[in-house]
């Protein structure tokens, strides 16, 4: 098991770690890019590098502005969290996420073209991603945030 995680975590696929993953086993410090294109991929325009993070409770999560234009807006999370300002464009910024849940958040200036992310603290439960489902999205976003959820709840099927 250790070793699955290991290697989820390491490429990138910690939505697909089963729901009992001890939070000590999950990162406490995490990185997204801000991107106009994917460098692997150049048809994913206005994207983040990674759509969907799990982190440890407590963790600190940096959006680097790897390219200008872009910035970070929470638009949903936990019942009672208070989202905090949306960050300025082309800047870098670091949140602490210390309460368990699903967060939701976009690049203002993109979120119609479907520039948003999930962040998971601690475990992605049914009740966490159920209190996210009705964020408001826009444009393209709607469409991928399906998808994000679906994966999500994929994932707690494990």
């Amino acid at each position: 098991m250790r070793i699955i995680t290991t290697l989820a975590l390491l490429l990138g696929l910690s939505f697909l770690l089963p729901v009992g993953v001890l939070a000590e086993e999950l990162p406490t410090e995490y990185t997204v890019e801000m991107w106009n294109k994917d460098p692997d991929n150049k048809k994913r325009k206005m994207v983040f590098s990674e759509e969907i993070i799990t982190v440890a409770p407590g963790a600190e999560v940096t959006w680097l502005a790897t390219d200008k234009g872009h910035n970070v807006q929470l638009i949903d999370g936990p019942e009672g969290y208070d989202l905090p300002k949306k960050s300025k464009l082309s800047k870098d910024v670091t949140l602490t996420f210390d309460e368990p849940g699903v967060y939701v958040y976009v690049c203002t200036p993109h979120a119609s073209m479907g520039m948003i992310g999930v962040v998971v603290v601690g475990e992605a439960t049914e009740e966490a991603i159920a209190a996210v489902e009705d964020a408001k999205v826009r444009g393209k976003s709607k469409k991928k945030f399906k998808a994000l959820v679906a994966d999500l709840l994929l994932s707690t099927a494990v």
